[in-house]
């Protein structure tokens, strides 16, 4: 087992990720190693927590995601939203989606309808 340090710049970023790969092409539970690439995920995840942040999805980046889990094409939302028109403007992201529209979303793509309809910043969710 390596000796594990602090992932303090992109460098080290990505000599923590060289190991893991390394450590994943022979993984095996209940090793010293496994351990070590428990250890090295977890100074990763933290890493790029702080320094590359992923905010939360647009609704037509989490509409566009799920279509592709559940292998549907645009056409599947044309009765949830209404028209193949806002169908694309909704995907494009040049149009909110309509709340009736956000429901249905929800019911066919299992998404969050908070995601669908995400509130201005400084406005409470009721």
């Amino acid at each position: 087992m390596a000796q594990i340090t602090a992932i303090n710049d992109d460098d080290d970023l990505d000599a923590a990720l060289e190991r893991i790969g390394e450590l994943l092409r022979f993984f095996e539970e209940d090793t010293p190693e496994a351990a070590e690439l428990d250890a090295l995920s977890k100074l990763v995840r933290e890493y790029e927590a702080i320094h590359y942040p992923i905010g939360p999805p647009t609704p037509a980046g989490a509409i566009h995601a799920r279509l592709e889990d559940l292998e549907l094409s645009a056409a599947d939302l044309i009765p949830a939203i209404g028209s193949q028109e806002l169908v694309d403007a909704v995907l494009a992201g040049h149009c909110a989606i309509p709340p009736e529209a956000a429901d249905a979303l929800q019911q066919l793509l299992g998404i969050d309808r908070e995601v669908l309809l995400p509130q201005p910043a400084g406005v409470a969710n009721r």
